[in-house]
Parts: structure tokens; C-alpha cells; sequence
């Protein structure tokens, strides 16, 4: 479903800024060079967020991925966003209907969590709707999206652009809590310590901007620091994590 949300309401946290960078070359690209781009990294560090402010200032046709997605549900996705009420037929008849929508009407494509159909052969449908309609079609996807297009050479050697999602860094944190901690100073023994411990996932920083919050408005005050906060034991942290092999 295309998002609704305002651009400027989001903090421009370097992810974002990133996408947007990435976005503006895609669609500006020279139309012999392939169409396919890929933003990978880890859970919770903006990536979908980057996705969605992207989507409406390019009005691109953005679509969400799950881990029983079907190459039919794939393409019903896509043409509802374009418009197509109740899409019926076999799959190339709906691929070839959106190849055509697409060129027609020279919108981007986001397909978000693709790491759940990077590992499945109808992943090429979205290399081929690229190649077909010269289209930029990007995947957001975790960290583990670059390795298991590998398999998909025809997908893999046409993505023109690869861009790694980043952590939060301190001027991100910043960012993050001027705009979710609107009157509230988080003082520097605790922008450090969350930053630290959540080792800049950003939904895991939003999430301990809220409790500082909470704390403020127990406590009646207009500055949290680490003491009032509950201590670094208090802090929702990043779990470890491997990338799967």
C-alpha cells in the first residue's frame, strides 16, 4: 500500500538521506543502464522509513514483501498500486500488464522486505519488469538480501546500484530525540549509554526515547539523565545477531 506518511515529519537521519541520494540517481539514470538497486542491512536500523519518505516524494509504487508472498500475491500488489481493481489472469499476463502500466507512467518501484523473495525464482519477475519498462525498481531487504540474489545471476548482474544501510551515529541520536522528545534534554550519559547499548538500531533507540519520556513525566522533570532514566539496566538493547551463512 502506498504510504501517507509527511516527509518532512521524519527526522533526516542518514539512511535516509542516503535513499533519497540513491532514489534521485535511479530515476535520473542514463535508460541504458539496468533499473534494479538494493538497500540492505539490519532489522530496525530505518531502512523501511527511508523507503516510505522516498515513496511519496517520487510517488513510487511501494509494496511489502512476506515470508509466504507468491509470485500471483507479488503481482497483485504491484498492480493494485497501480491502480488495477481485482487483477486477474495467469502471471505473465499480469507481469506484462504492469510492464505496460509501468512505462506508461515512469514510477519507481520499492519492494520492501524482498529478502523474503530473494531466495525464490520469481524474483527475476521484478528484473523483468525493469528491464521491459526501463524502470528503477529498488529491494529493501536485510542483510543477507545481497547474498541470496547470488543465486539469481540474471537478477544479481543487472543491479546497477548496492547501498548498505548504516547505524545511527551521534548526530543521528540527535536528530531522533529533537523530534521524538519534543522539551525533553537527554543528557549525555544517556544518549551515550542508549547509543551504545542499542548499537544504533534505530527502533530500539525510538523505543528508549519513549521510556525516557515516560520517566520525565513521573519524575515531573525537563531532563533525563542515566541516573533517572533506571540505569543502563533499564535500556532496551540490540540483541546479538549473526548474518546467516
Amino acid at each position: 500500500m502506498t504510504p501517507t506518511i509527511k516527509v518532512n515529519d521524519a527526522a533526516p537521519l542518514r539512511n535516509v538521506a542516503a535513499f533519497m541520494t540513491l532514489m534521485n540517481r535511479m530515476v535520473d539514470r542514463d535508460l541504458d543502464l539496468p533499473g534494479l538497486a538494493v538497500f540492505y542491512g539490519r532489522s530496525g536500523w530505518g531502512k523501511t522509513k527511508a523507503g516510505m519518505m522516498a515513496a511519496v516524494r517520487h510517488r513510487a509504487i511501494y509494496v511489502e514483501c512476506g515470508k509466504f508472498t507468491t509470485a500471483k500475491d507479488l503481482m497483485t500488489l504491484i498492480l493494485e498500486e497501480l491502480g488495477v481493481e481485482n487483477p486477474r489472469g495467469s502471471i505473465s499476463r499480469m507481469l506484462w500488464q504492469a510492464i505496460e502500466l509501468m512505462a506508461a507512467e515512469r514510477r519507481p518501484l520499492i519492494v520492501d522486505e524482498a529478502h523474503f523473495i530473494a531466495v525464490k525464482g520469481f524474483v527475476d519477475l521484478l528484473r523483468e519488469i525493469s528491464d521491459k519498462a526501463t524502470a528503477t525498481v529498488i529491494l529493501i531487504g536485510e542483510e543477507k538480501l545481497p547474498a541470496d540474489l547470488e543465486a539469481h545471476e540474471r537478477v544479481h548482474n543487472r543491479v546497477l546500484e548496492w547501498l548498505p544501510a548504516v547505524p545511527c551515529d551521534a548526530s543521528d541520536f540527535k536528530l531522533l530525540a529533537a523530534t521524538r522528545c519534543r522539551g525533553l534534554e537527554i543528557a549525555p550519559d544517556l544518549a551515550d549509554s542508549i547509543l551504545q547499548d542499542t548499537k544504533g538500531n534505530t527502533r530500539r533507540i525510538v523505543i528508549n526515547l519513549s521510556k525516557a519520556q515516560q520517566a520525565a513525566q513521573l519524575k515531573g522533570v525537563t531532563r533525563v539523565d542515566l541516573a533517572a532514566f533506571g540505569g543502563r539496566d533499564a535500556i532496551e538493547r540490540e540483541h546479538n545477531h549473526r548474518v546467516r551463512a
